[in-house]
């Protein structure tokens, strides 16, 4: 039986990770994404989740410490949006070059010039070609059950390849929606049956 919550598409971003339980996180915060690190950082201070969080100095550091950890054999993810994203170009391609099962939630937003934070997906578009699979979420639902399911597409032997799951920025990040939740139990058992 499902949770019905009213939650907003970054918080139901951060509560699919919580469920999913990675081995690591690694973020910098970036508008409009920031609140999913920020979320995340409360469940593993609370205990929730066992998870590795790595704060680190910058977004080009953040999918640095994704690639070693998933280099590792451990489950790695991030979050970001738009510039963030542009500072992990040159990782985002070694990532799919390695066919590291990275998952990322990206929250998509203009790639500033001059400063714009407004949704679009530009940032997305930039790196169309670098070889990760790309989810793209209408709702606040499909943000939550596209990062459930992002793993067992990823992780897949016949896949491997690193996996971004985008939102609109502001228009589902921060909107708060009506949404079903699965079980921790459920979640737990469907991504461990890889």
């Amino acid at each position: 039986m499902s949770i019905r919550e009213r939650l907003s598409g970054n918080e139901a971003a951060a509560t699919a990770m919580k469920q999913i339980n990675p081995d690591v996180v690694a973020a910098f915060p970036i508008t409009p994404s920031t609140e999913i690190p920020q979320y995340f950082s409360t469940f593993v201070s609370n205990g929730a989740v066992d998870t590795e969080f790595v704060a680190v100095e910058s977004e080009h550091s953040a999918m640095s410490a994704c690639i070693g950890a998933e280099a590792a054999g451990a489950r790695a993810m991030t979050a970001t949006s738009a510039n963030g994203l542009s500072l992990m170009w040159e990782m985002i391609y070694i990532a799919s070059s390695m066919r590291l099962p990275i998952v990322m939630s990206l929250v998509n937003r203009a790639v500033s010039g001059p400063l714009n934070i407004h949704n679009d997906h530009s940032d997305a578009m930039g790196v169309r070609d670098s070889g990760w699979i790309m989810l793209f979420s209408e709702n606040n639902q499909e943000a939550y059950d596209n990062l459930i399911m992002a793993h067992r597409i990823a992780e897949n032997k016949d896949v491997l390849l690193p996996l971004m799951v985008c939102q609109d920025g502001f228009i589902t990040s921060h909107s708060i929606e009506n949404i079903e939740l699965i079980e921790d139990d459920k979640v737990k058992e469907f991504v461990r049956n890889i």
